[in-house]
């Protein structure tokens, strides 16, 4: 039995247990304060995912488990969440593995793949099972514990203040983009330009930049940014669905947790994906409608030219993987997952026979 299915029944019992009143904890028991940082920006639902989060662990807990979480930039700048959680400063954090790319290669794959066809719930669920154990060997050889994904990601989108109607038109662009991302658009031709998300509104208002990707129609609206796009690119070839929030902790401070208390924090994880999965995907649906209604007009690229960005994009995976033996490793499942998910060009692309 996999470590999903355990904690999903672990969950199931704390369902259960939370349908009757929760009786105060023992005050002979221990109560664990942390603090958590996620780079979603406060008010938007994918921070409610995590504010639910928090809250459902303490009430699981019978109050043992307080976790008060921070958005983005709240405490410090994102991508020094992972030295603040390896260093204790923060004991949790639900952050995309992409930004940690200048500590290891193998952290922009884990967080983007350029080009994946993967759009839907179950198999990007599926895939992240099969590269639990890389993450985990991968986050623990620098000093943090890694508990897997928090939150599904419907397929981002690229929002644009000039039309972008071909590959080619990629050329000489200057596009805010993250880890690989960035890569990817160097490869198409574009400029990458690093932007921290509160700072995307401004720029593609002022249009210091030309083009931007951060997430799906729904946060990207909560973040206002249909307000000041006028052209969303379709697909967003950069990546499919992907790991949103990589859960992160201090391995001391996990280490401190009693195992029902571990258990309880697996399992409201699993909750999470679920809640996720039934809110993000029909809530990006819904928001698109509001980007059409604001006139947002939207590209559609030609079919020839999606193709060519997947095998770039599986060019570009290669190239920055094989620098290690994790990234190997990774394109070897990746691949292998593609190739029984359908995808055999895809996986071909990367190397699988």
């Amino acid at each position: 039995m996999n470590h999903f299915f355990k904690s999903f029944m672990v969950f199931s019992l704390i369902a259960l247990s939370l349908t009757i009143t929760t009786p105060p904890s023992n005050a002979s028991e221990k109560v664990y304060k942390w603090r958590l940082v996620t780079h979603s920006m406060v008010g938007t639902e994918r921070y409610q995912t995590v504010v639910d989060f928090c809250d459902t662990v303490k009430k699981a807990s019978c109050g043992r488990l307080i976790i008060e979480p921070f958005g983005a930039v709240v405490l410090f700048p994102v991508y020094e969440s992972f030295d603040a959680v390896k260093n204790g400063i923060v004991q949790a954090g639900f952050v995309w593995s992409g930004y940690w790319s200048s500590k290891d290669p193998t952290f922009a794959v884990l967080g983007n793949r350029p080009g994946c066809p993967i759009t839907d719930f179950s198999n990007e669920m599926y895939l992240e099972e099969q590269l639990m154990p890389i993450k985990q060997k991968l986050y623990q050889k620098y000093g943090v514990t890694y508990l897997g994904t928090l939150d599904f990601m419907p397929p981002e989108i690229l929002c644009s203040v000039t039309p972008i109607n071909k590959l080619s038109d990629f050329k000489g662009k200057n596009i805010r983009a993250g880890g690989i991302g960035a890569l990817f658009y160097k490869a198409l031709g574009a400029n990458a330009v690093s932007l921290a998300a509160p700072e995307i509104y401004t720029a593609l208002q002022m249009k210091t930049i030309d083009a931007a990707e951060f997430s799906d129609w729904k946060e990207n609206k909560d973040m206002g940014l249909h307000e000041v796009t006028e052209y969303v690119i379709e697909p967003c070839l950069h990546l499919g669905s992907n790991e949103d929030k990589g859960f992160i902790v201090n391995t001391r401070a996990w280490n401190e947790l009693p195992q029902d208390v571990k258990d309880i924090v697996l399992a409201v994880r699993d909750h999470s994906r679920y809640r996720s999965a039934i809110t993000n995907p029909p809530q990006s649906i819904i928001a698109k409608q509001d980007w059409i209604d604001k006139k947002v007009k939207i590209i559609v690229l030609p079919e020839e030219d999606v193709n060519e960005a997947r095998q770039i994009g599986a060019r570009v995976i290669i190239e920055q993987a094989g620098k290690t033996e994790e990234g190997k490793e990774f394109i070897k499942i990746y691949s292998k997952v593609l190739n029984e998910l359908g995808y055999k060009e895809q996986a071909e692309a990367l190397g699988h026979k």
